[in-house]
């Protein structure tokens, strides 16, 4: 009869912690649809002792909390999810977003707003009242234009965004040897002087026979632009050298890089001049 009882406990031990931390999540949401609030969040509770990087456990537990008025709990399970760095990014954003509107619920606008404007700079759609309610002001989106001589004989080849960068290379199709290269960086108060230089820098130590000249430069308008030659670039891609016309201008919040590049033996000065003169017509676009 001891052996009988014993079994009996053992067994009720099994299945009670037998259960995965994503078996407490199923039976959490089956009690929430049913109304039963208190047993879901002890499930969701109970997932996180198991697995404390569970992030959907604290994620659904929170939103609990938060539509029953714990707000300062909800804040803990947010802070804890928050700090794993969930994926996809949308998810993250989306636990910033309910921590703001806990912190709003306690009073702590400061808070509040970090966690608002955090989520809308990672790409989410945060409600405008939230924005301005945080004095929130959207950063105007930039890009760089040029008019090319014969645009029928470009096109792009590449185009994305890497590190808050959208860069798009454009090829010359009946010349192969030359192309362009737009770049625009999220980023305000660059120093242009200092960039030219950084540029070249980085260009002598990979390439000892390049040269730096300077060709213009106006630093005291709205939107202040360097225009300047790097020659006799080594060019693994071609096994050739390259000269390039650089152009740097800073917008009111995005700094854009462009260079175009042809073969050092086309180099010409004629070849110089038509260069200068399609980065005479950069325009910076506003979105």
């Amino acid at each position: 009869m001891k052996h009988t009882i014993l079994l009996i406990i053992l067994l009720n031990c099994f299945f009670a912690y037998g259960q995965t931390a994503t078996e407490y999540v199923d039976n959490g949401k089956s009690k929430q649809e049913k109304h039963d609030f208190e047993g879901a969040i002890k499930d969701y509770g109970k997932a996180i002792e198991i697995d404390p990087t569970f992030s959907d456990a604290y994620y659904l537990r929170a939103s609990l909390f938060y539509d029953h008025e714990r707000y300062k709990e909800a804040i803990t399970d947010l802070n804890q999810l928050i700090s794993l760095k969930p994926e996809p990014i949308e998810f993250h954003m989306a636990a910033l977003i309910l921590r703001g509107e806990n912190n709003l619920k306690i009073n702590n606008k400061e808070n509040a707003c970090l966690d608002f404007i955090e989520a809308r700079q990672l790409g989410a759609s945060v409600d405008e009242k939230y924005l301005k309610f945080c004095g929130h002001q959207e950063k105007k989106k930039e890009k760089i234009s040029v008019k090319l001589p014969d645009p029928e004989n470009w096109e792009i080849t590449d185009q994305g965004i890497k590190n808050n960068q959208l860069t798009t290379l454009i090829a010359h199709t009946k010349k192969p040897s030359e192309y362009l290269s737009l770049a625009s960086l999220d980023k305000k108060g660059i120093d242009l002087i200092k960039a030219m230089n950084d540029v070249y820098k980085t260009t002598k130590s990979k390439s000892k026979g390049a040269e730096l000249n300077f060709i213009e430069k106006d630093l005291n308008t709205k939107e202040p632009w360097i225009m300047y030659e790097i020659q006799n670039v080594d060019y693994e891609e071609c096994h050739c050298k390259v000269s390039q016309i650089w152009y740097l201008t800073q917008g009111e919040n995005f700094f854009h890089s462009c260079f175009m590049s042809v073969r050092s033996d086309t180099f010409t000065e004629e070849k110089k001049e038509e260069m200068i003169r399609v980065f005479k017509t950069a325009k910076i676009i506003y979105q």
